[in-house]
């Protein structure tokens, strides 16, 4: 078999497998348009009902919201709630587990916390929420100055000299994409299992490792082009609900049999840019600090039961 054959054959594997485990996903769009205290947005003041508080970390901190998501307001989507807000509420940057997400302790919502509230009161005002904040937001906002991503140091953040970095940088509101129907990505845990199957069903006893998108080589422009429209086919991501996670780094559900039934993707941020009107933001590359995913991850019981205090984070740069 030449190698443009190999290639042809694992582009037809990936299009088996892509067409057998479709799933619904919204993507979600940013601007910098108003927003109010109950719509979906990043950033800035939480909703946060009359007899409830701004959560802290373990240590007592405010943490900040990341993403608040108001059902509502979103297209349907399956085994998703139809009304209700869900938050994720997270930490500024923390050398030891960037913004409270500490790898390895995914489960452990105690440097971020997931919230849900069914049911949303009008009556709520922004004045009153924002009064509950220990620090505001915009007060922060005069520390968290815009760095380019090439000049971000790491050595910065360890010995204290950096400014306040949160995630996201700026609030924003967010709208809602119709609903699509998403593909499996080469990072998630299932896609070399369902390649090797696919590759046994169409050619029995090859090993999947000469056949994988990430192993084929190519020499020649026609290779070339045939490798890229594969490659670009497995690399799933976006911001968005619903759909397959992607990771930075390695799925961390990989050889976890536990963490497999996390199999939901509940809400994921990454800096791939399709997700901003083009020219809109100057400093999208300060996002999520220009670089990184954000992966919240739930079983589809708890979601059900609209349950999310047992739900996975995690983030990751490459």
């Amino acid at each position: 078999m030449t190698n443009l054959e190999k290639i042809q054959l694992c582009q037809e594997i990936v299009d088996r497998i892509q067409a057998e485990s479709r799933r619904p996903a919204c993507y979600l769009e940013f601007s910098k348009e108003p927003f109010g205290v109950t719509d979906s947005h990043l950033g800035g003041v939480p909703y946060v009902p009359h007899d409830k508080q701004v959560p802290t970390d373990e240590k007592g901190n405010q943490l900040w919201l990341c993403a608040q998501i108001n059902f509502a307001q979103m297209p349907r989507l399956d085994g998703f709630p139809d009304r209700g807000i869900f938050q994720l509420f997270a930490s500024d940057f923390d050398a030891d587990g960037g913004f409270g997400f500490y790898a390895g302790e995914c489960e452990e919502q105690n440097g971020w916390k997931a919230v849900y509230y069914e049911e949303v009161d009008g009556t709520v005002t922004e004045a009153e929420c924002a009064a509950k904040m220990a620090v505001p937001w915009e007060e922060a906002s005069k520390k968290n100055m815009p760095r380019p991503a090439h000049k971000f140091d790491l050595k910065d953040i360890e010995e204290g000299r950096a400014d306040l970095w949160r995630i996201p940088a700026h609030p924003l509101k967010i709208s809602f994409r119709p609903v699509v129907q998403d593909v499996i990505g080469d990072n998630d845990f299932r896609f070399d299992d369902l390649f090797a199957a696919g590759l046994e069903r169409r050619l029995p006893g090859a090993d999947p490792e000469e056949f994988m998108p990430y192993r084929l080589r190519d020499e020649t422009d026609e290779e070339r082009e045939a490798l890229r429209r594969v490659r670009d086919q497995i690399e799933s991501g976006g911001c968005k609900l619903g759909g397959y996670a992607y990771f930075e780094q390695e799925d961390i559900r990989v050889d976890d049999e536990e963490r497999a039934a996390w199999d939901t993707l509940l809400f994921q941020l990454r800096d791939d840019f399709t997700d901003f009107p083009a020219g809109e933001f100057p400093e999208m590359d300060l996002y999520l600090g220009g670089f990184g995913a954000l992966n919240i991850l739930i079983r589809p019981e708890d979601l059900a039961n609209r349950d999310f205090s047992q739900v996975l984070g995690y983030w990751a740069t490459s």
